[in-house]
């Protein structure tokens, strides 16, 4: 009976903890969320301010220093583009800013050259921009015939890398400078497949770039010339040499197919004989035509630069 009110003061006292305890708790988080906060904010604003500054000091110390301006572009190539052509392509303006130049910009525009394999550009501190361009080097050409808008034709004579891509037409195959005149012709590749810049993905085409490689370090090298390859048929490639020979290869296993020929040269110069016409795809036997006693060899191309002079042009 006596024990009744001073139990409700104990229960008045543990409820007034409790509001009490609650009250120090909000207290204590609204603290801490505050000062999160505010570090928060001074980090962002810190942020902001080395941001700002930053940038500031690099347009100032860099970007738009005039000691970094362009006065010297060290332009080199490997082939024969001239410097006029190449500053042209590269597209880059004088006094330029140095730091403030693309320099994956004028990557680009080289090497969306055709004639263009691989460029590198890099900064020399403190004005010199230095370039180095790798050309692609023609190994074949391809004669080809186009309609003009006129009603006429105009011969476009291609030319063709290693790797099969194709580089700007010439308009006058006349006009080509001695160096490249002689190289061997290809003939039957669809004029579409033509696409300046871009590789012709043909399984005939990519045999005779490596018929084309192969041959220089063959038995038959210094032997005989080539003149015109025919990548029309399938699957074998019809030679044509400088010699007067025609010859038949598979577009597969030509290392072999070279030492057969050399076989065949051999024999023949043993009994004073020339080819005209031989058939190196079939394995099991060598059928061989050879020229008529007494007629005239063709001419033989001289070695050098004189090399296209001396050589008369292919029958297209």
């Amino acid at each position: 009976m006596w024990n009744a009110p001073r139990n409700r003061r104990r229960h008045r006292q543990s409820l007034l903890d409790v509001k009490l305890s609650l009250g120090e708790i909000r207290r204590a988080r609204w603290v801490v969320a505050s000062r999160l906060g505010g570090v928060l904010l001074g980090a962002a604003l810190l942020f902001f301010g080395v941001w700002r500054g930053g940038e500031w000091l690099l347009q100032r110390l860099f970007y738009n220093n005039g000691a970094f301006a362009i006065r010297t572009v060290d332009l080199r190539t490997d082939g024969r583009l001239s410097e006029a052509q190449l500053h042209a392509w590269a597209d880059v303006k004088p006094g330029e800013n140095l730091f403030g130049l693309d320099l994956l910009r004028v990557k680009r525009n080289l090497e969306a050259v055709p004639a263009i394999s691989s460029a590198a550009v890099d900064r020399v501190l403190p004005d010199t921009l230095r370039v180095r361009v790798v050309e692609r080097r023609p190994v074949a050409q391809v004669l080809v015939y186009r309609r003009r808008a006129e009603g006429d034709y105009v011969r476009l004579l291609y030319q063709m890398d290693g790797d099969g891509y194709v580089m700007e037409p010439s308009p006058a195959p006349e006009q080509l400078s001695q160096g490249v005149s002689w190289l061997p012709l290809f003939t039957g590749i669809e004029p579409g497949l033509l696409l300046p810049g871009r590789a012709v993905h043909q399984p005939q085409v990519h045999a005779a770039l490596e018929l084309l490689q192969q041959f220089d370090r063959s038995p038959m090298a210094g032997l005989v010339q080539l003149q015109q390859v025919e990548v029309s048929a399938p699957l074998t490639l019809m030679v044509r040499t400088w010699q007067g020979a025609e010859v038949t290869l598979g577009l597969t296993q030509l290392d072999r197919q070279l030492r057969r020929w050399r076989f065949i040269h051999d024999y023949g110069r043993e009994h004073r004989r020339v080819p005209a016409t031989l058939d190196l795809s079939i394995k099991n036997n060598l059928p061989v035509r050879w020229q008529e006693p007494g007629s005239p060899p063709a001419p033989v191309p001289a070695k050098g630069p004189a090399r296209a002079a001396a050589r008369p042009r292919p029958n297209v």
